[in-house]
């Protein structure tokens, strides 16, 4: 998302953001301090203790009923959106949103889409609406929660984007207007993506590197057993770097040393962007497995 939004500054356009949870910015893109990112950024953040919640809705409330009374009395109607009035994240919310100048309104992730729908009818935007999708948004969640989990988001929305064809025809078949959903991969800037030829010397180290998230749908356990056949049967010696962080590190590194391939296979945590390119480069190959995990999780 740091590209996209530092792409679309580069072209003169206005981005705000508005993230409904708070992350950990010291681990950001360079991106985000290079383009002075901080300043555009909006934490529509609700506490989760209930006393904490109640007692900081009193300002906000009180500037909404000021400001927009409207919108403070939509924000409350817990008969038309139930547990998110109820909740006073549509307060909290709102607050953040209403009176926001926007032309269009670019909601990454399904969920978040499907609850800024409710958050832009009551802030009163009447921007269009584009929703990416992404992974589990339409796998597990079809799965989990059924067809109709995105109603109102398929009246609410302007355009789908997704990231293959396979995703979107799992997105039209449980029920998207095909006319508006259309496929946008994720792209890599090659202008800032060095090329090396690569060759490997007689008797030479493989080096292979995977990238991403530890978690059951990318696959580095395939990966880790299908080292352990290298390792086995190669004739050359061989190494990989896994580099990324999730719940599933532990099982992964014990299943390396069950394989006996804790020697050749190295954990490395995520890394700015320019270091991480730096060892893709050093590699000879790039091994990006996945899988459809127990839950219904896929890309």
């Amino acid at each position: 998302m740091f590209d996209q939004v530092t792409r679309l500054l580069d072209r003169g356009v206005d981005v705000r953001v508005f993230a409904f949870e708070r992350g950990d910015e010291t681990e950001s893109s360079p991106k985000f301090a290079d383009y002075g990112l901080a300043p555009r950024v909006t934490y529509v953040e609700c506490p989760r203790g209930w006393r904490r919640r109640f007692a900081r809705a009193w300002p906000k409330a009180l500037r909404l009923a000021r400001r927009q009374p409207l919108v403070l009395l939509r924000a409350l109607n817990v008969l038309r959106y139930g547990r998110q009035a109820l909740s006073l994240r549509l307060l909290y919310a709102a607050d953040a949103v209403a009176g926001a100048e926007v032309d269009v309104v670019h909601c990454h992730f399904g969920p978040t889409a499907v609850e800024f729908v409710a958050v832009r009818e009551v802030a009163g935007l009447d921007a269009p609406l584009v929703t990416s999708f992404y992974g589990s948004n339409v796998s597990r969640v079809f799965r989990n929660h059924g067809r109709h989990y995105y109603e109102r988001l398929k009246q609410a929305c302007s355009l789908y984007f997704v990231t293959s064809q396979d995703m979107q025809r799992r997105v039209v078949a449980n029920g998207f207007p095909a006319e508006r959903v259309r496929v946008l991969p994720e792209g890599a800037d090659l202008h800032h993506s060095p090329f090396r030829l690569r060759a490997l010397e007689r008797n030479e180290e493989l080096k292979i590197v995977a990238l991403g998230h530890f978690i059951e749908k990318m696959g580095f356990d395939d990966l880790i057993r299908a080292l352990a056949i290298v390792k086995r049967e190669a004739t050359r010696p061989v190494s990989c770097l896994l580099v990324g962080a999730g719940p599933l590190e532990g099982d992964l590194r014990r299943l390396c040393a069950a394989l006996g391939v804790d020697d050749i296979v190295r954990f490395v945590s995520f890394l700015p962007a320019d270091e991480t390119m730096a060892l893709v480069v050093d590699a000879h190959l790039l091994v990006q497995p996945s899988k459809i995990a127990a839950d219904g999780d896929m890309d």
